[in-house]
């Protein structure tokens, strides 16, 4: 039977060894030359073959067929043969992706020894010893979130657990220190997940009953965690519930007097929390928030919260242009896309940084160069076609102001935008019925201006009722447009 050639981009090995650094790819050597692991030589054959496709893997030749000829010389090809070569491979692979974490999870490791001592019979006494050991190193960890008091917990009940423990010799305190680190455990994790649940209700109309949620609430102050993330998950949740500033100014002050004792990732979270909070202020007009969501998404970018593996999120650097243009900071803005622009992951950066560029010169009051950026470049990214569709609505709209010759041009885009709309599905339905009203507003204003019969009183009347028209994407700049 022939066997058509089958391309091997698509393949899981291949898909996996795309994953690896140059570093990591060079270190797969020693791995897969170390008889402990690999015990079959064509899979380092294998593995040289194509370690110099590396990191793309997307040459033409890279084809089963082609690789088993040079692997095995003077055999016919053996389509299964191949296949299980290549699955052998993708599963040393992924042994050799468990050891590179491993090497990262110190905890980890140790909680292994741990097991693996206890699971032999001679070996209580080094059981006993690392437990100790272990326990003392947790305790010298400068930081107290969910991870500490579960591993902290887990490390009591393995040894309570273990056959050769004596029981009746515990105390009463380690019993109840155990029942403590399990409550903080809990009561973290609750208030968290219901901080992120909460979060959910109003943009996705969702409502959660969460249970023992009240209880825990009424029942901290007589159970004090002694932990300052416990208080700042409390105002988180009545930030939520609230949205008042005060709410949103004592969960600031709790998060800037103890940003050193918490964790990369409780800052992630309490600092989302704030900014979430000054975008949705900053988008009822409130203006001093424009400033502090500003100064959030700053103090984010200096410490790094923003950045994962050294790579910046486009959404960030697109949330950050936004921001800093509405607070009126357009020159800090266009260093900080100058600056962050090498941050941002490579297949993206070039679109991007281009609707950085547009949405800054649109900022800096330069219309026609914004309208020139945008009809050279085509976004794939469905955010970024909605955000340049928007804008270069905006920027005709503008035009249509001082020349009326622009009033079809804008017609015409916020129908097209409309129908964009209505075909696309990845658009969530809040977002999409915010877009389509303003494409709506935009549409009728602009037939309406040319009305003779638009007079002052009418305008009021538009205003007013738009001001009320819920949900509606960039609302304050459709209120502007009624005034001029």
């Amino acid at each position: 039977m022939v066997v058509k050639s089958t391309f091997m981009h698509d393949s899981k090995l291949i898909r996996y060894l795309k994953i690896l650094d140059e570093a990591e790819l060079k270190r797969l050597l020693y791995f897969l030359k170390s008889p402990f692991y690999n015990a079959n030589p064509h899979i380092l054959k294998l593995y040289m073959l194509l370690r110099p496709e590396h990191p793309g893997f997307s040459s033409p030749k890279l084809t089963r067929e082609r690789l088993f000829k040079k692997l095995f010389r003077d055999r016919a090809y053996d389509h299964q043969k191949m296949l299980n070569l290549m699955s052998d491979f993708t599963q040393l692979l992924e042994k050799y992706m468990i050891a590179l974490q491993l090497e990262k999870e110190e905890d980890m490791q140790d909680q292994l020894l741990l097991t693996s001592f206890g699971e032999r019979p001679e070996g209580y006494a080094a059981f006993e010893k690392t437990a100790e050991r272990i326990g003392q190193k947790r305790d010298a960890l400068p930081y107290r979130d969910t991870g500490y008091y579960r591993r902290k917990f887990q490390l009591e009940q393995q040894y309570f657990n273990h056959p050769a423990t004596d029981k009746f010799e515990l105390s009463k305190d380690r019993y109840d220190d155990a029942m403590e680190q399990l409550d903080r455990w809990f009561i973290l994790e609750k208030l968290l997940l219901s901080c992120e649940m909460k979060a959910r209700e109003k943009p996705l109309s969702e409502e959660y009953e969460i249970w023992l949620l009240p209880e825990i609430r009424a029942g901290l102050p007589h159970y004090p965690m002694q932990d300052a993330i416990t208080g700042v998950y409390l105002e988180m949740l009545d930030l939520l519930e609230k949205e008042e500033p005060d709410s949103y100014y004592r969960l600031k002050a709790l998060f800037m007097e103890n940003l050193t004792r918490f964790t990369r990732q409780q800052q992630q979270n309490v600092l989302q929390s704030l900014i979430n909070y000054t975008i949705r202020e900053g988008n009822r007009g409130n203006k001093p928030f424009l400033q502090e969501n500003l100064a959030l998404y700053r103090l984010g970018l200096e410490s790094g919260l923003f950045q994962e593996g050294g790579l910046l999120n486009d959404m960030v650097y697109i949330s950050v242009v936004n921001v800093a243009n509405r607070a009126g900071e357009t020159a800090w803005c266009g260093h900080f896309i100058r600056d962050f622009e090498p941050a941002l992951e490579q297949s993206i950066r070039k679109d991007a940084s281009a609707l950085a560029r547009a949405l800054w010169l649109y900022a800096s009051q330069k219309p026609e160069e914004t309208m020139a950026l945008l009809q050279k470049v085509e976004f794939l990214n469905i955010y970024y076609q909605i955000q340049a569709r928007v804008l270069m609505i905006k920027v005709c709209f503008e035009a249509f102001r001082k020349d009326d010759h622009y009033q079809e041009l804008v017609v015409s885009l916020a129908d097209a935008f409309r129908q964009f709309l209505r075909r696309n599905k990845r658009v969530s339905r809040s977002q999409k019925e915010a877009l389509l009203n303003f494409a709506l507003c935009v549409g009728q204003l602009a037939k309406w201006r040319t009305d003779p019969g638009f007079d002052r009183q009418k305008r009021v009347e538009l205003k007013q009722e738009w001001n009320s028209l819920t949900p509606l994407y960039n609302k304050t700049w459709i209120l502007q447009q009624t005034d001029r």
